[in-house]
Order: structure tokens, then C-alpha cells, then sequence
């Protein structure tokens, strides 16, 4: 009996899984070189399988992202990742646990009814990022003293909180947030690395990150538009 692959089947293992195995043998090989502990190598090997879920908008990834979350935030305490460590453990966590949940109430056929933000909501929520920003080094850089590269990893606490909400509500805008605020990790990541090649894995992931997120950019905007295009 002959097993034959469909075209979509091969497509979708070149484009997902492909990718996925790489960054996890990968990860692997920079963690036993550099004799990382388990507990760091975790949310690295989940963080591929989460963002191939949510490129495609399946709200599992809330889910299995939620609990991630929470390992890293127990990570970054340890790496003095201050702000981002918050992020993660008071916010990203419940929320993304709260949105897998809600995601499934505007569900049709197992896809979920994405929304774009007016313009003047977008201008709206960037600089609510932007002045989030601010006020985090002026009120609370005070409460992490002692964290490392504050003025980034507070860019991505702030980012990665608007963002999370944006998810929540099914906002495509989302997606491209996220993507600035991935930008801003690889450069953060890469002067950690700099100093600490032992977390080579967390650049690694960053990376894959960025270009998952540009993925998911065009996804969610094109099953908008076929969404939107199927209604009118």
C-alpha cells in the first residue's frame, strides 16, 4: 500500500514542521555544547510548536503559550530580565490562558473572526506603547534595579502587554506589533549573547520568532480579508 503525499501535506511540512525540527535540533546541540540547564532549554523547544498555532491562528497556542509563559518568566528572573519577567508571569500567562478560552466564542468552523482596528485606534495604541515605555523607566526601572539592558527589556514588557490584549480581541494589528517588539528582542538578545554565549538558544528562538511573525502577518490578514470577502 502506497502512502503518497498531497501537495498542501508536503507544503505544510516544508513551511512548518521542517523549520520546527531545525530550531529544536538546533537549540539541542547549542544546550549540551554550552550545558544549559533543562530549565532554560524548556520554553525554547515549546516556543516553535506555539508560534506554527498561532501563525495560523489556532487558539491552542493561547493554551500551550500561557503555560510556556510562565517558564519564562521563571527564567528570566534568573537572567535579570526584570521587566520581562513580569510581563510573563502576571500578564502574559492568565491572559493568553483567558484567551484560549475566549477565542472559541468567535469561532465559525474552527476559525476564529479576526478584526482590524481603525486607523485612528492604531495611532492610538503606538503611542500608548511608546508612552508606556517611558513611564516604565521613569516609575518602575527604580523596582528592578539591577536587570539588564532596562531600555529594551522594558520596550518588550510594555509591547508585549498591548500586544497580548490585542490578541485577546482578535486584532490582526496585533501581529504587527508583535514584529516590532520581536525586533527589539533580537537586538537585545544579541548583546546578551555577546556577553553570555550561553544563551545562543534564546537568540536562536528570537530569530525564529521574527520570521514566524512575519508569517502570521500575512496569514491573519489574508483570512481577514477572505473572512470579510465571504460576507459581503
Amino acid at each position: 500500500m502506497k502512502c503518497v503525499l498531497s501537495r498542501p501535506s508536503v507544503r505544510r511540512f516544508l513551511s512548518d514542521c521542517l523549520p520546527m525540527i531545525t530550531v529544536w535540533i538546533t537549540i539541542l546541540i547549542f544546550a549540551v555544547l554550552q550545558k544549559q540547564s533543562p530549565v532554560k532549554v524548556l520554553p525554547t523547544m515549546v516556543t516553535p510548536l506555539v508560534m506554527v498555532l498561532m501563525a495560523h491562528a489556532n487558539r491552542v497556542g493561547f493554551l500551550l503559550g500561557g503555560c510556556n509563559a510562565a517558564v519564562y518568566g521563571i527564567v528570566f528572573l534568573f537572567e535579570g530580565l526584570y521587566f520581562s519577567a513580569a510581563s510573563s508571569l502576571l500578564f502574559s500567562f492568565p491572559m493568553q490562558i483567558w484567551s484560549f478560552f475566549h477565542w472559541k466564542k468567535h469561532s465559525i468552523q474552527g476559525e476564529v473572526e479576526l478584526r482590524f482596528m481603525r486607523p485612528w485606534k492604531t495611532v492610538l495604541t503606538v503611542l500608548s506603547i511608546l508612552g508606556g515605555w517611558v513611564l516604565s523607566l521613569l516609575f518602575l526601572r527604580p523596582l528592578f534595579e539591577g536587570g539588564i539592558y532596562p531600555e529594551l527589556d522594558a520596550y518588550g514588557f510594555v509591547s508585549g502587554i498591548v500586544v497580548t490584549v490585542l490578541f485577546a480581541i482578535r486584532y490582526v494589528e496585533g501581529q504587527y506589533l508583535n514584529l516590532v517588539a520581536i525586533s527589539v528582542q533580537l537586538v537585545m538578545w544579541i548583546f546578551i549573547v555577546i556577553e553570555n554565549p550561553s544563551n545562543t538558544n534564546y537568540l536562536i528562538i528570537t530569530l525564529y520568532n521574527l520570521i514566524r511573525t512575519v508569517e502570521a502577518c500575512i496569514r491573519w490578514t489574508v483570512q481577514y480579508r477572505k473572512k470579510r470577502k465571504g460576507a459581503a
